[in-house]
């Protein structure tokens, strides 16, 4: 008989009908938030809808009594979708922006692969700042527009604050990676229903010319970490909490990053039971690689003393292994503080990988195709940034 495995904040609920329910109960500002589910997967999904809602900028006890009202279904769900999932149309003149999305959405529900909720936010400002304007109408001026005024409009987080009178700094406006998002969304959904002939598109809709994206969206980003800012970080951990990431946290998961070159998903997403046996080696399954493809990574020492730590440190029934951080988007926004904290400009915790694969090819450790197998670069155009570091070694070792 096969036992399921489910997370530490879970609870298997039996019901008097022999069904089972999962509840996931939650703890964030010193607030209890719970919710009950078919399945482990929804379980899971609900803490990443918590930490969405707190991120854009609500309480905890906001976000709890949000979740605890059932709401209608959005304009993003709406059974007009449904009804017509061939072709919806209004009389405005042809399919809209938000009947777009509909469409791609529902699309997406029901493939083998669902849009994850903190990418589905994206889709969702779209439609909510485009509406029902027809895409036949949709000319490249509108998107252009559209880029320079999210350019100059403050986050919806800092927004609120402000509204509060809780914001104790100058609001932050939406960044150029952050726009491009929305853009990409918008893109991919429009061009979906292009190829499934729900619409014609101007093909010069999304032709942007070079002074209109903001300069992040071309060439290929370099940041590396300057002389003494790995202790910096380190040393900006606090001290623990309930809520906080210590030092030591940071040691682990910002070392194994350099040691290992994945990327935030797939460190997020590894569990234990992705390790070989031996612990030399960890497994990335393609569902949590950006190019779908499985690859299997040799581990350092360093990396391996990483995994020893967070083994010592795992709750018991935890099947991650940087158990700490609830999500991948909960990596990303406490390494942001993290850096804010230690006065540290312009660093992602993306840049980790760029950094862990430019010290891997100047130790000559590994030959270049071992790299790019251990980096998952997939071809030699993605990679062509770090042949010159490649020191020429025959010798296959990462010790």
């Amino acid at each position: 008989m096969t036992v399921l495995e489910v997370p530490a904040n879970i609870a298997i609920r039996t019901l008097k009908n022999g069904t089972q329910r999962f509840e996931a109960r939650l703890k964030r500002g010193g607030i209890e938030i719970s919710g009950t589910f078919k399945n482990v997967k929804d379980a899971q999904g609900f803490g990443k809808k918590v930490d969405v809602l707190i991120e854009t900028g609500m309480s905890a006890q906001e976000c709890k009594e949000h979740l605890r009202v059932k709401k209608p279904k959005s304009a993003l769900t709406a059974p007009s979708v449904d009804k017509a999932p061939t072709q919806v149309t209004d009389t405005s003149g042809g399919l809209t922006v938000k009947q777009a999305l509909q469409n791609y959405l529902k699309y997406k529900d029901q493939s083998h692969e669902p849009i994850p909720s903190n990418y589905r936010t994206n889709y969702v400002r779209v439609s909510e700042d485009f509406g029902d304007f027809p895409i036949s109408k949709l000319r490249n001026e509108d998107l252009s527009n559209y880029i320079s005024i999210l350019l100059k409009t403050p986050v919806k987080a800092d927004a609120r604050r402000k509204a509060k009178g809780t914001l104790d700094r100058p609001e932050r406006c939406y960044a150029g990676a952050s726009v491009r998002k929305f853009i990409y969304a918008m893109k991919t959904a429009l061009e979906w229903n292009a190829r499934n002939d729900k619409v014609v598109l101007n093909q010069f809709l999304f032709d942007f010319e070079k002074k209109t994206v903001p300069s992040a969206w071309g060439g290929i980003r370099e940041r590396r970490l300057a002389v003494g800012e790995e202790e910096k970080l380190y040393a900006a951990g606090l001290e623990r909490g309930e809520y906080t990431y210590t030092s030591q946290d940071w040691r682990n998961i910002i070392g194994f990053a350099l040691e290992s070159c994945m990327r935030q998903q797939e460190i997020g997403k590894a569990m234990w039971k992705h390790l070989s046996d031996d612990g030399n080696k960890l497994h990335i399954p393609k569902l949590n690689t950006k190019g779908k493809i499985d690859r299997t990574i040799l581990l350092s020492k360093k990396a391996r003393d990483v995994i020893a730590n967070q083994k010592a440190s795992c709750p018991k029934g935890s099947l991650r292994i940087f158990h700490q951080f609830t999500s991948v988007k909960a990596i990303c926004d406490a390494f942001a503080r993290l850096t804010a904290r230690a006065e540290i400009q312009n660093l992602h915790f993306h840049d980790l990988r760029h950094e862990g694969t430019s010290r891997l090819c100047l130790s000559g450790k590994l030959p270049l195709m071992a790299v790019m197998e251990m980096t998952g670069h997939k071809t030699m155009v993605t990679f062509r940034g770090y042949v010159h570091l490649i020191t020429d070694k025959n010798e296959l070792r990462l010790e």
